[in-house]
């Protein structure tokens, strides 16, 4: 077992990784989030004639769409986040050696379990293609 300099390194590191949790996990994400595009509105659409029970059901017609576009739309983040070729596992022998491990990869503030592999990528110095999303700029 190694000795740590600084007795607080750890605890540090599991606090960053706590607050970042669930966030972006870099500037450039926070940014990338800020300047996304908003969702749209389902009404924006609708013409409307003044007859009350023809609106409604317009209404309803594009809110019903709109859920359904939605609804693909988070079908497909599911499908690209449980794809299986996105992901790897790395297993230790005990709790012990996963720590360490992350310790000494300088790892351990983005997590203990699950770790963005574009946050691991920048602090190892490991430079990732870009996606191809299939959408062009």
């Amino acid at each position: 077992m190694t000795s740590h300099a600084d007795p607080n390194a750890d605890l540090l590191s599991m606090l960053q990784a706590t607050a970042a949790i669930g966030g972006p996990t870099s500037n450039a994400d926070l940014l990338a989030q800020l300047n996304a595009d908003p969702e749209p509105d389902p009404l924006a659409h609708v013409e409307y004639t003044g007859d009350l029970a023809t609106d409604s059901t317009a209404e309803l017609d594009a809110l019903a769409r709109g859920f359904r576009d939605r609804t693909a739309q988070e079908d497909e983040r599911f499908r690209l986040a449980t794809d299986s070729e996105f992901w790897f596992v790395l297993c230790f022998k005990s709790r012990e050696e996963k720590d360490e491990f992350l310790r000494t990869a300088r790892l351990v503030h983005l997590g203990d379990k699950y770790i963005d592999g574009h946050a691991a990528a920048s602090a190892l110095g490991v430079d990732l293609p870009e996606p191809d999303t299939g959408k062009e700029d």
